[in-house]
């Protein structure tokens, strides 16, 4: 671009094949020429020292919009940021219009343009603002990722660009020229009807029903996007009870999944139309106490019925009688059995209705030092409680399954404190001890030591019962042997006991089905 100017009404275009930043050369433009300014745009063919939020390196592409409007404005400085919003959805308007709707975009509150899926960077936005003799002008700084063909791999956040998107190459002052056209749109709705502006905003922000971090200075707290507040700003239910309205602070959402259906059966182990038992994981399980018979019997049974190709259980020789429902389970009855099982397992499960006590921790011990994929439930999360020195012994390959009870045991801290620091507990735990966290509740969170966060929101008050967490146990044990990650069986276990019953039989299908089941429909077809 050489430097010229043209008009696209309302505004004066000006072009520079290279500057330090278009906010910073609109800034200097309007602090020399004030009024005459306003109505401004300042595109670049390349920017020196482009600046994001936090005065962060902006990243420069092949045949990107790089462009600053300039603006005076009457907003108070309370509404001054929505302008940041009029700017996001003009220029997620004007690409959709670009490319025929060819591309699935949404925004990120308040100002980025992100894929809808995969949560990658198109387009940040940056506004200034700059008072000149009692008038004050908005600067705002627009970035879109247009041409490029390639995205560096070592970004903060993941990006991509109109082009990987849908393959069409757009010249970049047709880009500009179709981001001012919405731009005057957006703006003149707003100032009509503001309540309409944050109505269409919302349909196409991501950020609003989702699982968010804030950062609010050094701490990043977490809740739920919940709505839009009348300045624009973005309401938020946090974890510890609290609604607040966030003014200023880092909103992110890319490192947090909520589990659904498409991601569930994306991180399902994959099983063949041929496979026989022996291909389809060897799930151990070390549960039970003559108190607790139940817990085994639910677990094991949950375990098979996921999927494990063969299950087998060590449990105290008195409860060998009772595990006659489940012929499909191979049984250990004599602890001295115990190392020959971990060596045979593909996963291990233990805790369930155990007891807390010297049999406990020692088999635990054992578990841990096998290094295997590992399900620590119950009464072996309570057994590390007591016996602390084998939290050290925990690994990448272990998942722990606390409810809010027994990780504030684990962290030697009150429940209420946990419930209201949810997920910095989860986190903070797997991050401490290298392992991986499925932490319960109504909505579970699912933490690994490298800091991937999931979320499941499945489920209802009917899973508030003894048992639920065994039959948890068993479903995470059984994904671990068919060869799940121990982070995704914990979020696969997690989806599926929220979406229990008919809606996880027909999710599985014939992964489901117990020999017994064979044999009950023989009997009702032949009798």
């Amino acid at each position: 671009m050489d430097n010229s100017m043209y008009r696209q009404y309302p505004f004066t275009v000006y072009t520079y094949d290279s500057v330090d930043s278009t906010n910073a050369i609109a800034k200097r433009a309007v602090s020399s020429m004030g009024s005459s300014l306003d109505m401004s745009v300042h595109v670049a063919g390349e920017q020196t020292d482009g600046k994001g939020r936090r005065n962060r390196h902006w990243l420069n592409t092949d045949e990107a919009v790089m462009m600053s409007i300039v603006q005076s404005t009457k907003l108070g400085a309370n509404k001054i940021p929505i302008l940041n919003l009029v700017a996001a959805a003009a220029v997620r308007n004007a690409l959709l219009n670009l490319t025929g709707y060819g591309i699935d975009i949404s925004i990120k509150w308040p100002n980025d343009i992100v894929t809808s899926e995969r949560m990658e960077k198109i387009c940040g936005i940056l506004s200034e603002v700059l008072t000149i003799s009692n008038t004050k002008y908005a600067i705002i700084g627009i970035g879109v990722n247009l041409n490029a063909s390639e995205m560096p791999s070592d970004l903060l956040q993941p990006a991509t660009s109109v082009f990987r998107e849908c393959g069409r190459h757009i010249p970049v002052l047709d880009a500009v020229n179709e981001i001012l056209n919405e731009y005057e749109t957006q703006y003149d709705l707003m100032m009509s009807d503001t309540e309409a502006f944050l109505k269409r905003f919302s349909e196409s922000c991501v950020s609003l029903g989702r699982h968010v971090s804030v950062m609010n200075g050094d701490e990043k707290l977490y809740g739920i996007g919940e709505s839009l507040a009348p300045n624009g700003q973005l309401v938020v239910k946090f974890e510890d009870g609290r609604t607040d309205v966030v003014y200023a602070a880092d909103v992110s959402i890319r490192n947090q999944d909520v589990i659904d259906d498409r991601l569930a059966k994306k991180l399902l182990p994959k099983r063949s139309s041929k496979a026989n038992k022996g291909d389809c994981g060897r799930a151990a399980i070390i549960a039970g106490s003559d108190d607790m018979p139940g817990a085994a019997l639910m677990c094991t049974k949950a375990c098979i019925r996921s999927g494990a190709g063969l299950t087998r259980v060590l449990i105290p020789n008195t409860l060998v009688p009772s595990f006659g429902v489940i012929p499909e389970a191979m049984l250990v009855s004599n602890d001295e059995g115990a190392d020959k099982l971990i060596d045979w397992a593909d996963a291990i499960l233990i805790g369930c209705g155990m007891g807390v006590g010297d049999r406990t921790a020692g088999l635990l011990e054992k578990v841990l030092r096998s290094g295997k994929k590992c399900v620590i439930d119950a009464d072996a999360i309570n057994t590390l409680a007591v016996h602390r020195e084998l939290m050290e012994l925990l690994h990448d390959k272990a998942v722990i399954t606390p409810h809010p009870a027994e990780m504030a045991r684990l962290c030697e801290m009150k429940t209420a404190e946990v419930l209201k620091r949810f997920t910095p507990s989860a986190m903070g735990f797997a991050e401490k001890y290298g392992c991986n966290v499925l932490l319960k509740s109504s909505s579970s969170v699912i933490a690994a030591a490298d800091g991937r966060l999931r979320y499941n929101d499945s489920g209802n008050n009917g899973l508030a019962k003894g048992g639920s967490g065994d039959v948890l146990a068993g479903i995470v044990v059984s994904m671990a042997a068919q060869g799940a990650d121990p982070f995704d069986a914990a979020a696969i276990g997690s989806y599926l006991l929220g979406v229990s019953s008919e809606k996880a039989l027909g999710f599985l299908h014939n992964r489901f089905i117990e020999a017994t089941d064979i044999v009950d429909i023989i009997s009702a077809e032949l009798f």
